[in-house]
């Protein structure tokens, strides 16, 4: 087979190289440096997403590793309360991974320490975030653009702290500047046990293909595990990347916001993969078109298809209890304002879901958020009885 690493392949190309053969013997396990993780499919740190309460969720929902938001180094050093609140880590959520922010090696050594203190079981750098704010200051992806930089940090951090280091990038910072397999080789020289990429340059931010190819050619050319990250949105993108790129582990995004049974589903697909169940994403079912009946009139949903199992109950008890988890840690105000954004996705394509996510939008306290469950399982129990 010609070597990846000598041909540039873009997403959009058609002939896209198959390594199924690279699975052979794979198995739900992996490691990170000397830890022992029992899946592959691993939620992504996300901004204003990946706190406790989420990351208690996602594990719930399959996830053995989480990830916190993005934490300033600088910021855990002066002691600032915001920014601890964003390391907010529990002694039973591990294993753990704080990802941290910042271009000053000493300083990101210093807070390595600090997470690992504080209970983290990896240290991740972001060296991937788009954000104007974050790159006018030389952090998150403006790093890739300094790659003697770069080694000077994972080298400092690696040699100050005990447990893995791992690092998550872009592709680089623009079409002209595709700089991820040279840094991920820096990377791993200067001590880095794993790295994931999102296979968009920081010019596309969240916008158009991740290119795929450069997960398959960076898996080639480390030793230490790759981890695909970018566009997987269903259980069959899941067992695509696989098949496409060989990697060690797929990192769900934006998928999973509202709809953290997709961990789950991505990871029984890919187990079957690995199982040899199935050999093509063409063999994953995908969404399927239901009807809804929303006061009288019935509205056309897409549903994926793992959906289809979960009980409207479970549905229902999972706002209620991603609820309680939000005000427990930020406070009933911002707790439930924060849950909105969760909680109109928890309910696509069950009865009456629109009339529920209009009034979820405006709830302001759990009572009242437990108020309006009450009376939607009124709501279907009369259903049920006029459709008997």
């Amino acid at each position: 087979m010609e070597s990846l690493a000598e041909t540039h392949i873009t997403a959009q190309d058609a002939a896209v190289p198959d390594l199924t053969p690279m699975l052979a013997g794979r198995t739900p396990e992996f490691f990170i440096g000397n830890i022992r993780l029992n899946t592959r499919v691993i939620p992504a740190p996300m901004c204003n997403i990946s706190d406790r309460a989420y990351r208690g969720l996602t594990r719930s929902m399959g996830a053995d590793l989480v990830t916190t938001q993005m934490v300033s180094a600088e910021g855990l050093i002066r002691n600032d309360a915001k920014t601890w609140s964003l390391l907010d880590v529990s002694p039973d959520e591990k294993p753990v991974t704080v990802q941290l922010l910042g271009s000053n090696p000493q300083s990101l050594a210093r807070a390595a320490q600090m997470a690992e203190e504080a209970g983290a079981t990896i240290v991740d750098l972001n060296m991937g975030c788009p954000a104007r704010n974050v790159t006018g200051n030389d952090c998150g992806s403006a790093l890739m653009k300094s790659p003697q930089l770069v080694a000077e940090i994972v080298r400092t951090i690696s040699n100050a702290i005990q447990i893995p280091f791992t690092v998550k990038m872009r592709a680089g910072w623009n079409d002209n500047d595709i700089s991820a397999i040279d840094l991920a080789k820096i990377c791993e020289a200067e001590g880095a046990k794993a790295v994931a990429l999102h296979a968009r340059t920081r010019e596309q931010g969240y916008k158009g293909k991740a290119d795929w190819t450069l997960i398959a050619r960076m898996k080639q050319e480390l030793k230490i595990p790759v981890i695909g990250n970018g566009d997987v949105m269903s259980p069959a993108d899941a067992v695509r990347m696989f098949r496409q790129t060989a990697c060690d582990a797929v990192m769900l995004g934006r998928g999973i916001i509202g709809n953290p049974w997709l961990l789950r589903a991505c990871e029984a697909a890919v187990n079957s993969l690995f199982r040899g169940e199935v050999s093509h994403e063409d063999q994953v079912p995908g969404d399927e078109l239901v009807h809804v009946e929303d006061n009288g009139e019935y509205v056309s949903v897409k549903v994926p298809y793992y959906m289809k199992d979960v009980a409207i109950d479970e549905r229902l008890d999972l706002i209620l209890h991603h609820t309680r988890l939000m005000v427990d840690t930020k406070g009933e105000k911002r707790g439930v304002c924060e849950m909105r954004k969760h909680s109109q996705q928890y309910i696509k394509g069950i009865p009456g879901c629109k009339s529920l996510r209009e009034k979820l939008m405006k709830i302001e306290t759990y009572a009242d958020i437990e108020g309006l469950i009450l009376q939607y399982r009124e709501y279907l129990a009369n259903r049920k009885r006029i459709i008997a």
